[in-house]
Order: structure tokens, then C-alpha cells, then sequence
């Protein structure tokens, strides 16, 4: 009985080591800021007070998993330009504008490892945010 115990007790805790090890792929989230220019006046209601605002809800959502970047767009977007730059060496590795885009699965499987910038800009909006590969 003590051996069955012994056998099963280590099963379990090689299976547990295992199932830690597989998550070191997990999908990273890229966190977009949204830069305004400097002159920017934020606007305010008649009582003096700042405009109440709904939950924000992102136009866009930056993803890396396997060091493929994923763009997908929340809001129909008539054009959108996308430049990710490698922060180490100022090279920019991807620069792409596109019509009408949804989603966008750039590859970066050739690229050294570092900091990384992604820009995303439409007519109205320009995010910013910061990965490394």
C-alpha cells in the first residue's frame, strides 16, 4: 500500500512539473497609450467641471505571442499606418499602411532579441506601446 502511495505521489508531482514548464509561451499584452499633442485643451461642461466620459473601450488591441504581433481593430478605421522599431538600434523592422484593417499578424521571427516600440496611427489617433522580444 505504501509503495502504490509512494508511485502515485510521484506521478503526480512530475506531471505537476511538466505543466509549469509549458507556460513560458503565454500571450503577452501590449499595453497602447494614447499620446496627445501638447496644445491639447480637455473639455469642460458648463458647471466648470471635466466632461463625464463613458467606460473607454480601446479602438485597438496589441498582442505578442510567439513573437508574432497581433493588431486587431476594435472600430471600422478607414486607414491605419503601423511601424514597430527596434529601441536598441533605432531600425525600424515593419512599417505598413493599411485600408480598412481588422486584424494584422506581423511576424518578427527573424528579428534580434530587445526592446521593441510599436506606433499605430490612424487620421485622428496615435498609440504608442513598448515589447520585447
Amino acid at each position: 500500500m505504501r509503495r502504490l502511495l509512494f508511485i502515485l505521489l510521484t506521478i503526480f508531482s512530475l506531471g505537476n512539473i511538466a505543466v509549469h514548464a509549458e507556460k513560458v509561451n503565454d500571450c503577452i499584452k501590449i499595453v497602447l497609450q494614447q499620446t496627445v499633442p501638447g496644445d491639447y485643451i480637455p473639455p469642460i461642461n458648463k458647471e466648470g467641471g471635466p466632461v463625464v466620459r463613458s467606460i473607454y473601450m480601446p479602438i485597438v488591441d496589441a498582442y505578442l505571442y510567439n513573437n508574432v504581433v497581433n493588431v486587431s481593430f476594435n472600430e471600422n478605421i478607414e486607414s491605419a499606418t503601423i511601424t514597430i522599431t527596434n529601441e536598441t538600434t533605432g531600425e525600424t523592422v515593419y512599417s505598413e499602411t493599411c485600408s480598412n484593417p481588422v486584424t494584422l499578424n506581423i511576424d518578427l521571427n527573424g528579428e534580434k532579441s530587445g526592446e521593441y516600440s510599436i506606433e499605430i496611427e490612424t487620421d485622428d489617433i496615435f498609440l504608442e506601446g513598448y515589447f520585447n522580444l
